[in-house]
């Protein structure tokens, strides 16, 4: 039924009373003085529109206040009937946001040209008249609203939401059940009265309004007339209802939210003639105290997110876990994640993070998921708006959570909007993790996609990765550029139509959008949607931002070096197929990973569920047709930013490079952490005369995944080799164990890196091949398959792999199981001696949604100071 109970202050709920439109909330501010009456003439005209029903009332109101630029409330936009209401459980979604609202003074904000966030100019109570609660009961009004939450969800595929459900919240408190339903169809609610309704006498209209203010016409606001026949006929791009049938008091009702309905959380009114007074209809107006929240409905083909594909629905639609690749493209790792989309106060906060991008006003491009999916890459990092996470990849983390520590996205979601701040702090998997949850909570198919070799380019001369190599006082070498390639990096994508790019559906289908802050877009950082079928075509100027996500996935790496002669950068090597390796997502399973945590060398990706898309985001490396996109792409990249038309590889000097050295690096077996290793390296000389090498370096140098070099772990360089034609000359470098565990915060990746120089000339010869040592993981047991009631017991066991103390343990736990006996939010793990083992057994029970889903299961993530990212997961099935 319809929530018409109050509530206690001890959690209680108490029996339905009246009130008027607007009850004030606990904690709202004293009400203003009532505005003054509208001018004569704006009365006027509104009665001369509806001459049977006109008329205001400003005694004995109770406000309500509203975000308004222009100094109007509710009565500046609509005709606004007497009013009557019961109680509502919360405050309305705007003004929750009020809560949010204090860092709109911040200088930041202020002369934004794009996606500006408002601050009110003033607020101002919206004034209706009232039906006294002593006239209520003397005409025909409504007792009651059922909304039929179990029904409507069931249809509506949404009966996984949590908040369809009476639950309790962690204060103890019972929130109502609220309904959740996906636009382009139809959902039953009925109205119960207080006397039988008269269909000749009594005619029903319904309004539904998204936001602070009533403005008809707009797109964010509905009023119709609901069909007595119960012909069911509707308008694809219009509300409607029809009477489904009568019994007693109650009319049943069905409506209709055409596919085009903003998303968000709708207020709703039922308006009936109760009488005539003086010859005119006297009209009442029922306020119902629930809002309906309204989705994308990928199931809906009207709908521009319409999936046709049913594993694909399952996966990112209806899936709420997951996994995220990261690693390097020959050592791929994977960590399971809880996106955690229908867990309680999920929705709440992504319906939360869409209101505030618009700046906290309805507006119709709401119901546009390019524009929705853009302002979520926007809002789920902090830089500009104050939004979700704090970025660090620095490696000190004092005051926030080390973004290796996190192991899902619900966590995360509920701080942000408990504290109504930042939360730190996050990385590129964390962010793209939490905006999953997001999209997928607003009906929007979202995948995480990791791109391996992601290039980095900072500048707008070159569509390129450049090394720039100049020399130092010391004569050593260092690289000018800020480009970079990342050993992975994790974005999103999101399905849908894009109209708006084209007629004939060419842009339709995944788009690449990206919350990690890398680089400005519109003077905010956000990135995206592209379409993916734009960046495989090189065509950088359809959607947003398309030419940064080409070079992630496809640019060139060019090395440059400084004649020392004439002081110019002479290009002196290019790599066409260095750039965008193993594009990974998780496959279509539908289900809780289950997946290897890492592959080992050669080894099948069905073990590690994943699925490669690279060639959805470009042509065969090197084949004809792949390069003349990517010299297209340079071209029309070079031409926007001011540049010359001309073909970006004819820009390299004709000088001659020594090209008949071949380095190669011996492949690396799989090495534990708390082990050294070692790497072998041939220079051959392939050519038919003896070459002299000035020297050959091999550098092991720490890295981070994000391309930095902390140090060096290893170094030998040897001078003065002769290779006659056709001979090799094998070096080794080694590694100790105790340099390998030095540098833990890189996730103890490394780079090798080999240069060999010659006499009389300036060029190099160089190879690099990336390495990351292996983790273990966390060992966790417990049974196959339990039943809803059913408590479980698992045990998570960890044994130290190295040698010195892990100090300054934590552990992490999320998923679709909660410990019954102790506060997993706080488990204490305590330092684990040199090679010792740490056990704790946890009491567990299923949670009660997803209704559907036929899995439980749960990550987890470990750190320590000594040995940071450490993962587990664990799955049972429902039986």
């Amino acid at each position: 039924m319809g929530n018409l109970f109050s509530r206690s202050d001890s959690g209680e709920i108490t029996k339905p009373t009246l009130t008027s439109v607007h009850p004030i909330e606990d904690g709202a501010p004293p009400p203003p003085s009532p505005p003054p009456p509208p001018p004569a003439t704006a009365t006027a005209d509104a009665a001369a529109e509806d001459p049977a029903m006109y008329r205001r009332r400003y005694g004995n109101y109770r406000p309500s206040y509203l975000s308004s630029c222009n100094g109007h409330g509710y009565y500046g936009y609509s005709r606004r009937y007497p009013s009557y209401s019961y109680p509502r459980w919360r405050p309305r979604a705007w003004e929750r946001d009020r809560s949010f609202f204090t860092f709109l003074d911040d200088e930041r904000y202020r002369n934004r040209e794009l996606n500006r966030i408002h601050k009110p100019r003033d607020v101002v109570e919206a004034s209706a008249p009232e039906v006294p609660v002593e006239e209520v009961p003397t005409k025909l009004h409504v007792k009651s609203v059922d909304l039929h939450i179990d029904d409507n969800g069931l249809n509506h595929n949404t009966d996984m939401y949590a908040c369809t459900s009476e639950r309790k919240g962690k204060d103890g408190a019972i929130k109502p059940a609220e309904l959740v339903i996906r636009r382009g169809q139809e959902f039953t609610l009925t109205v119960t009265f207080d006397r039988p309704y008269d269909v000749k006498k009594n005619d029903i209209r319904l309004t539904f309004n998204l936001g602070d203010d009533y403005k008809p016409n707009k797109g964010t606001t509905a009023t119709f007339n609901v069909d007595e026949t119960g012909s069911k006929k509707y308008k694809p791009k219009k509300w409607g209802a029809s009477l489904v049938s009568q019994k007693g008091n109650s009319l049943t009702l069905s409506v209709f939210a055409p596919a085009s309905t903003p998303i968000g959380e709708w207020e709703f009114s039922v308006k009936t003639i109760v009488d005539v007074k003086d010859g005119k209809d006297l009209i009442w107006q029922y306020n119902h105290n629930e809002d309906i929240n309204i989705i994308f409905n990928p199931f809906c083909k009207e709908d521009w997110v319409y999936m046709e594909d049913k594993n694909w629905l399952q996966e990112v639609v209806l899936n709420d876990k997951g996994s995220q690749y990261y690693g390097n493209f020959k050592r791929i790792g994977a960590r399971s994640w809880f996106f955690g989309q229908f867990e309680d106060g999920i929705l709440d906060a992504a319906f939360h993070l869409v209101r505030k991008g618009y700046g906290y006003r309805a507006t119709p491009d709401m119901a546009n998921p390019a524009s929705v999916s853009r302002i979520i890459s926007q809002l789920v990092n902090a830089p500009d708006d104050d939004g979700v996470l704090v970025g660090n990849w620095s490696g000190k983390y004092e005051g926030g959570t080390s973004p290796t520590l996190w192991s899902g996205s619900v966590k995360i979601l509920r701080q942000y909007m408990k504290t109504c701040k930042p939360v730190k702090y996050g990385q590129c998997w964390v962010f793209s993790g939490v905006v999953t949850a997001v999209c997928r909570a607003l009906g929007l198919p979202c995948r995480s996609i990791t791109n391996f070799a992601s290039a980095h380019n900072t500048d707008n001369d070159r569509l390129s990765i450049d090394e720039l190599l100049k020399t130092d006082r010391n004569g050593d070498q260092y690289d000018d550029s800020n480009d970079s390639v990342w050993n992975f990096h994790v974005w999103n994508e999101v399905w849908m139509r894009r109209p708006d790019l084209s007629e004939d559906n060419l842009w339709d289908g995944w788009q690449v959008i990206d919350a990690t802050p890398q680089e400005y877009s519109d003077g905010v950082f956000c990135c995206g949607p592209a379409p993916v079928k734009a960046i495989k075509e090189g065509e950088i100027n359809v959607g947003k931002d398309a030419a940064f996500i080409f070079a992630e996935v496809n640019a060139d790496r060019v090395t440059y070096v400084e004649d020392p002669v004439t002081g110019s950068m002479v290009e002196v090597n290019r790599k066409t197929n260095k750039v965008g390796k193993c594009i990974s997502t998780h496959m279509p399973s539908g289900r809780a990973y289950r997946g290897a945590s890492m592959r080992t060398l050669n080894a099948r990706d069905e073990k590690m569920e994943r699925l490669d898309v690279t060639d959805m985001y470009k042509y065969e490396e090197d084949s004809e047709k792949e390069r003349n996109i990517v010299k297209r792409a340079q071209r029309m990249f070079r031409l926007q930013h001011g540049g010359t038309f001309f073909d970006e590889e004819d820009e390299a000097a004709d000088v001659s490079v020594v090209k008949d050295i071949e380095i190669d690096i011996e492949e690396v077996d799989d090495i534990f952490v708390g082990n050294g290793f070692e790497f072998t390296v041939h220079v051959t000389n392939k050519g038919k005369e003896a070459v002299a090498i000035k020297d050959v370096t091999l550098a092991v140098i720490y890295k981070t995944y994000f391309d930095t070099s902390p140090g060096v772990a290893g170094l030998r360089k040897v001078k003065d080799i002769q290779l006659d034609s056709n001979q090799t000359e094998t070096l080794k470098v080694e590694v100790d164990k105790d340099r390998a565990v030095a540098n833990p915060s890189g996730g103890f990746n490394f780079e090798l890196k080999v240069v060999a120089t010659f006499f009389h000339t300036f060029h190099t010869v160089s190879a690099n091949e990336l390495f990351r040592l292996r983790r273990p993981d966390i060992e966790v047991k417990g049974p196959e398959t339990c039943s809803l009631s059913e408590s479980i017991k698992v045990e998570l066991i960890f044994t130290n792999p190295l040698d010195v103390k892990l100090t300054d343990c934590k552990i992490d736990i999320e998923g679709g199981l909660e410990c019954v006996d102790l506060d997993i939010d706080n488990l204490e793990v305590g330092d684990i001696e040199p090679r010792g083992t740490w056990r704790q057994t946890l009491n567990m029970k299923p949670l009660p949604h997803p209704r559907s889903s036929k899995d439980r299961d749960i990550s987890i993530s470990f750190d320590s100071n000594e040995l940071p990212d450490i993962i587990g997961y664990y799955a049972v099935e429902i039986k």
